[in-house]
């Protein structure tokens, strides 16, 4: 107004500070009804074990509950079974520490070891199930039609993205949290109890992986506009796991980067391709139509996001820009930093879940990006239960869930059975006398190497019980 005297600096820092939490950090909307608590929380307590199973199923229950996969045998199963608690707890891998996958071991060890394959697959399945929880509350303030919230939620626990490696696996739990920690960055939890909920997550996620670091601008924004002690806890906590990792991954040494100009033809492919659509579809698509298709498609993507963030008001616009250019950034850094560049492209007829653990987060947050646009779009329309941009919207992610959910095959996951690898050892360890006992697990030529005496008992066993496998093989045949 003509004569109205100018701000003073600090007011006008307070009201930059205000409009970007707004914008940034919305308060969700209040419940359309209030549910007592012990319903609330039975209802997550069901969703979460429904979760559990559908994410188990993928694999089929053989492979899901009697393997071991990858370094949850021999670095942080065997880790738990012959190191002191703290000791496993703390000891970094792959230059950082990695405490959830540690943990999952360490509950390995609390069941009958023949059981141990199938606590880490149940332990490392509700951890994607509570990532997706995570989602579900942390995407609160900007994804507000529930059917859009529970399509991103659906995407994140059944990642059409993922491949058999990034399944059931205590050392790939991280990349589903780092989903989940992302979008807690965002919320604004209405209770102390809530932000500390939330605040453990993401500590967890930062003790787990220093994936977090490409989430500092969001945290540092959500710092410089905290209101209250809730916004506090939700930031302390994410900035002590992050800063936790720094000092480990300096005194640690780190693998060569590799760098191969394929990268970026591979985000393409991997995460707009096989993210959104998913690894099977997204996959023969390319295998029969190309590259003129994964073009024809990121062109679409780019054209509908620009239009998107174009059109949107300034909190769906800026959240989109933000995980648009974390997945690009993610994907590039991280494939070039873990040395992946010259496996992580689809060659020409083929596809297939190769690395696809560097796809799984990036693809995710272009899914949120998207979500997020077309929910502001709705924001102001006329309410309907189910809106046709929504709609559309769900039926591309239940499209791509639905034909990537089955990752049943024998392309990695698959034998020995955990049970007739204890057995093999056992008996080797008394015909040999060794001290020794290796366990295999899957891939070969991983394994577990524990003492001989953890092993002896199933030795006993071997002369009158039959492998897993031998049971398996007469059951097909009827005897």
């Amino acid at each position: 107004m003509p004569g109205t005297p100018p701000l003073p600096p600090r007011a006008r820092l307070d009201r930059t500070r205000a409009n970007l939490g707004e914008a940034l950090f919305p308060q969700p909307a209040p419940p359309a009804r209030q549910v007592p608590r012990w319903e609330a929380a039975a209802l997550i307590v069901a969703l979460l074990a429904l979760g559990t199973v559908l994410v188990l199923l993928r694999l089929g229950w053989s492979t899901s509950l009697n393997t071991i996969w990858s370094e949850d045998g021999p670095i942080y199963l065997e880790g738990a079974l012959t190191n002191g608690f703290w000791d496993a707890i703390f000891t970094p891998y792959a230059g950082y520490l990695v405490l959830v996958p540690r943990l999952i071991a360490e509950v390995a060890t609390l069941v009958p070891l023949e059981q141990a394959a199938a606590a880490i697959s149940i332990v490392s399945a509700m951890f994607a199930v509570l990532s997706g929880l995570a989602v579900w509350h942390g995407c609160s303030g900007h994804v507000r039609n529930p059917y859009l919230r529970g399509g991103l939620v659906l995407a994140t626990v059944l990642a059409a993205g993922a491949g058999q490696e990034t399944l059931l696996s205590a050392a790939y739990v991280p990349w589903y949290m780092l989903v989940g920690s992302f979008w807690l960055l965002f919320w604004r939890p209405r209770t102390i109890g809530g932000a500390t909920a939330g605040g453990l997550f993401m500590l967890a996620t930062g003790l787990s992986t220093p994936g977090v670091w490409f989430f500092m601008p969001v945290a540092l924004l959500r710092a410089a506009t905290a209101r209250d002690a809730r916004d506090a806890i939700l930031v302390g906590f994410f900035m002590l796991g992050a800063v936790a990792q720094v000092p480990v991954v300096l005194g640690q040494e780190q693998g060569e980067p590799i760098w191969l100009w394929h990268v970026l033809p591979a985000y393409l492919q991997r995460v707009v391709d096989g993210g959104l659509l998913g690894q099977r579809l997204g996959g023969n698509l390319w295998e029969v139509f190309g590259r003129p298709f994964v073009i024809a498609l990121s062109a679409a993507v780019a054209a509908v996001l620009g239009w998107g963030i174009w059109r949107a008001a300034p909190g769906p616009r800026w959240v989109a820009i933000i995980a648009t250019a974390t997945s690009l950034a993610m994907f590039l850094i991280s494939v070039y930093q873990r040395s992946v560049a010259p496996t992580i492209l689809w060659t020409s007829g083929s596809s297939g879940g190769t690395a696809s653990r560097y796809v799984l987060v990036p693809a995710l947050l272009l899914i949120s990006a998207g979500v997020v646009l077309v929910d502001g779009a709705l924001r102001h329309r006329a309410p309907s239960k189910l809106p046709r941009l929504a709609a559309a919207t769900l039926a591309v992610i239940v499209l791509a869930v639905a034909t990537s959910y089955d990752m049943r095959g024998p392309q990695f996951r698959g034998r020995p059975y955990w049970e007739d690898a204890l057995r093999q050892a056992a008996t080797q360890c008394r015909a040999e006398g060794a001290e020794l006992a290796g366990i295999a697990t899957s891939p070969p030529p991983f394994g577990v190497q524990v003492p001989c005496s953890q092993v002896s008992s199933f030795a006993k066993e071997t002369s009158a019980k039959p492998t897993r496998e031998a049971r398996a093989s007469r059951a097909v045949s009827g005897e």
